[in-house]
């Protein structure tokens, strides 16, 4: 790590994946979120050490959604009922 160097960042990394590509970089990011398929030119290397992290999904308490973001939020609040602990 102490020999990294941080160039820039980007709040999509199917965007920064364009870089990578180019070979103008290389870049952290969670595993799936870019394609990484034979060919594609982008591979996957898990850290050496396990990395963890906290992500938030917020949304305006009175916010009203389209009928596909109400779906969205729908399975996200499915798929993590039961797990959430406080």
């Amino acid at each position: 790590m102490e020999h990294l160097t941080l160039e820039g960042s980007f709040r999509l990394s199917c965007n920064a994946s364009l870089f990578v590509k180019e070979g103008l970089g290389c870049l952290l990011t969670f595993k799936g979120l870019i394609d990484t398929s034979e060919g594609s030119g982008p591979v996957f290397r898990p850290p050496d050490h396990p990395c963890t992290t906290a992500l938030y999904l917020t949304w305006n308490r009175y916010q009203s959604f389209t009928p596909a973001s109400e779906r969205f939020l729908f399975q996200v609040k499915a798929s993590f009922a039961g797990s959430h602990k406080r």
